[in-house]
């Protein structure tokens, strides 16, 4: 996470979530989230299918109420002044809400009229920049192209938060990482990004922090460096895990050895086991429903 400080102090995260909950029909409710996103910040929000991701992204952008906790970003209270905060962010969905059947530059314009700071000649700079023909009919782009033209109308009207509900999901490992990599340029000072996903192996090398999620209720939230020094796999022999066996999350039998995470306590291990750095994807095989 890329911490900015004045003098001696951190600054006040764009994004601070505290408690806070939200229900999605009746039969699901996401609850007590809390976590920090500090400006410039790119954050991965991790979680199984169902796990709660984009309940916590419709609570975010007004589309489902906040019913417990806190939520403010830049200091605005998201339950008393929602449409002061849907001005600062923009919105990347993996839905059909911008496919009218308009071309790409007259939808803009027709949506850009909701945003105070929306600028039609950036957001035709930004197609440019993306390769997308602003002559095309939305509703005719491909996959790929559509979530470059959200892209494009959300940073044209200047967002400090962006959110992004699982972009990447059905779009070839190539253009994903080509679309990690456009995202990572745009990542300045001014702009934070809140990424949900159920793919995991971009954020390693993209993520500052990560949120995990398992059946509506927070996990952790973590910086990359957190999570390196909190979590660890231990692979040994079964006399070597049943000794470890009150100090593993979880654990399981492979061919030749046995696995399991460890979260640090602060003790030594006291027998001698391989140990390795997880990957984001064991850390939600471990922990999903553990809590």
């Amino acid at each position: 996470m890329k911490w900015k400080q004045t003098e001696s102090e951190q600054i006040q995260p764009l994004l601070r979530i505290e408690h806070a909950g939200a229900e999605r029909g009746s039969t699901f409710w996401l609850r007590d989230v809390n976590l920090e996103l500090e400006p410039g910040t790119f954050m991965g929000v991790i979680g199984r299918n169902g796990a709660g991701k984009t309940t916590l992204f419709h609570m975010l952008c007004g589309l489902s109420r906040i019913s417990q906790g806190e939520v403010w970003l830049e200091g605005i209270s998201m339950k008393e002044e929602p449409g002061r905060c849907r001005q600062k962010m923009g919105l990347i969905f993996d839905d059909d809400y911008f496919r009218l059947d308009l071309s790409v530059k007259y939808a803009a314009r027709v949506y850009g009229k909701y945003y105070e700071n929306y600028s039609q000649n950036d957001f035709l700079c930004c197609c440019r920049k993306f390769e997308v023909d602003i002559r095309q009919n939305v509703r005719k782009l491909s996959k790929g192209n559509y979530m470059k033209f959200q892209l494009a109308f959300a940073l044209a009207h200047h967002p400090r938060l962006i959110l992004m509900d699982e972009p990447e999901a059905g779009l070839d490992p190539v253009f994903r990482r080509e679309w990690m990599n456009m995202l990572y340029d745009i990542l300045d000072d001014e702009c934070s990004i809140l990424f949900a996903t159920h793919l995991t192996e971009e954020l390693e090398q993209y993520a500052d922090a990560v949120t995990l999620l398992s059946q509506g209720r927070q996990i952790f939230s973590l910086t990359m460096p957190q999570l390196e020094k909190q979590y660890r796999i231990v692979r040994g022999s079964k006399v070597q895990m049943d000794y470890l066996q009150k100090r593993l999350v979880g654990r399981r039998k492979m061919e030749h050895y046995e696995e399991g995470l460890f979260q640090e306590d602060g003790r030594e291990l006291w027998v001698e086991v391989s140990e390795s750095r997880p990957t984001l994807a064991q850390l939600m095989e471990y922990l999903d429903g553990k809590f």
